[in-house]
């Protein structure tokens, strides 16, 4: 049985492929292109302005869910002994939404304690 990639994973493939297409354009550039072409035919690609939100609402949603960048700051350290059956629960799970299992642990943490999901919560 396969499994299906992780967000990570998917994107990793990605890279390859588009790298892997690049690379196969420049052979073909290459073949087709004249030695000794003229430099100064070449027009300077216009400016584009950066696709993105601008919105303050927009920039709010556009932000990710899940995990922070970086090392979060720790506390305490817990080790959690979890069934079989659990286990592959939280794995398929995490698989399938982009996630690892820490931070669905962290979630449900979160929800049993009740802490609020709000910014600005501290």
């Amino acid at each position: 049985m396969s499994r299906r990639p992780n967000a990570s994973q998917a994107l990793a493939l990605k890279a390859a492929a588009a790298a892997a297409r690049e690379a196969d354009q420049d052979e073909d550039e290459a073949v087709a292109a004249p030695e000794h072409a003229p430099v100064a035919d070449i027009a300077p690609l216009p400016e584009v302005p950066p696709a993105g939100p601008t919105d303050g609402a927009q920039i709010a949603a556009a932000k990710p869910i899940g995990r922070p960048k970086g090392r979060r700051p720790v506390a305490a350290r817990q080790t959690v002994y979890l069934d079989d059956a659990r286990h592959a629960a939280l794995a398929r799970i995490a698989e399938d939404r982009g996630r690892s299992i820490h931070s669905l642990i962290l979630e449900g943490i979160d929800h049993v304690i009740e802490k609020p999901t709000a910014k600005g919560w501290q």
